[in-house]
């Protein structure tokens, strides 16, 4: 009976790793560099800032999204951008709320990259406390 026991904790704990890994494959990152006008700055920051919660508060494939700026150059910013899938990017830029961002910044960028990445590993500092505790 032990054996068993054992077995069936292997074999799920076995799943759920797969499961996760599978996951975070399936996850859809990109890095957006953006160089702002300057004279836009706080006025983009206004339309970023309210996309940004508006994603987060209102659709469950948005994962993530660090927007932040080099330290001595505030209009070149760049947004760490995580969904949980292709399908979840796609419902997102077609968002009332993206739109309007995207719509009402088009005269304060001078210049977009998108960066489209692959995860190599995806931790949290928590998950570890967790461990530890």
């Amino acid at each position: 009976m032990k054996f068993t026991s054992a077995a069936i904790i292997t074999l799920f704990s076995l799943f759920s790793y797969q499961q996760s890994h599978a996951q975070h494959q399936e996850r859809m990152i990109r890095i957006a560099k953006i160089e702002v006008h300057p004279e836009y700055l706080e006025e983009y920051k206004s339309f970023l800032t309210e996309e940004i919660k508006a994603s987060l508060t209102k659709e469950p494939g948005v994962l993530t999204l660090y927007a932040m700026h080099e330290k001595d150059e505030h209009y070149k910013i760049s947004i760490l951008e995580v969904y949980a899938n292709t399908t979840a990017y796609e419902a997102h830029i077609k968002t009332p709320h993206f739109l309007k961002y995207k719509t009402g910044t088009l005269k304060m960028i001078k210049s977009l990259e998108l960066l489209d990445m692959s995860p190599i590993l995806f931790e949290e500092k928590t998950k570890f406390q967790n461990k530890t505790n």
